[in-house]
């Protein structure tokens, strides 16, 4: 029979310390505990689990949108939200370049999954429904998720979707005209434009440069942050929320701004 050695009895051991402590050190929200399979639920209970599930784990309360790939290969955004609701994105537009805005919330942004928030969107969905047809669409796509039809805040639902995908587009015809500002200044500071001073020439094509890589690279990246945000938003609602709803949502085009909730 052969004797273990003393070595690998050793090395077993320290295995096994390194294994304890760094289990220790990962918060519970990124531990992965494997359990044994289970039916799914279904029904109003399924939507109640999943509701307290959401309240209970923290939502996320970070997000980092990269227009690259990866970290420091392109503009990168990283916004935080504070427990009063306050907003602050942290804009890298340049490996040295930050600019730093901090969104204050209406107050009606802190009560989703309320009663009071609830109410407001209904009224809000029967006040725009008529001109804003595609209310209807995203309203469908909800009612095929049986967790928000069963979480009495069907309607809270359908109004983060519409202020997501109204800011959107806000946000996508604001890129197409500071476009359009950076190629009327481009061909101003032209040099076949003898008018202009060398001085004059340098001023309009640094304006223009400003408004591609700053004012272009924000919006872009508060576009991307938008759908981000949405998907949050109704996780923290509903407590889960399937790829495919989400993409459908995603999908829906609206044409006017959503004005804010009112406050009751």
């Amino acid at each position: 029979m052969i004797k273990p050695s003393p070595t690998l009895w050793i090395s077993g051991l320290f295995l096994i310390v390194v294994a304890v402590a760094v289990w220790r050190f990962i918060p519970p929200a990124n531990r992965r505990t494997l359990v044994p399979d289970q039916p799914p639920a279904t029904g109003p209970d399924a939507a109640g689990d999943a509701m307290r599930k959401g309240s209970e784990v923290a939502h996320p309360r970070k997000r980092v949108t990269l227009w690259g790939q990866i970290a420091g290969r392109g503009p990168m955004l990283i916004s935080e939200e504070s427990d009063s609701g306050m907003i602050t994105n942290t804009y890298q537009v340049s490996p040295t370049q930050f600019i730093v805005r901090v969104v204050s919330p209406h107050p009606m942004d802190q009560r989703l999954g309320s009663s009071d928030y609830e109410t407001a969107a209904k009224a809000d969905f029967e006040l725009h429904v008529a001109t804003e047809t595609n209310l209807l669409e995203i309203k469908a796509i909800l009612e095929d998720f049986p967790t928000a039809m069963a979480s009495q805040r069907l309607y809270s639902g359908i109004r983060e979707a519409y202020a997501a995908r109204a800011r959107m587009r806000q946000l996508r015809d604001e890129r197409y005209k500071n476009s359009d500002r950076v190629i009327r200044l481009y061909n101003e500071g032209d040099e076949g434009n003898v008018s202009l001073t060398d001085a004059q020439r340098q001023k309009l094509n640094d304006e223009a440069s400003k408004l591609s890589e700053e004012v272009g690279s924000m919006l872009s990246l508060d576009y991307r942050d938008a759908g981000e945000r949405l998907k949050q938003r109704l996780t923290r609602l509903y407590g889960e929320l399937p790829k495919a709803v989400y993409q459908r949502l995603m999908s829906i085009e609206i044409y006017k701004p959503a004005e804010p909730l009112p406050t009751p």
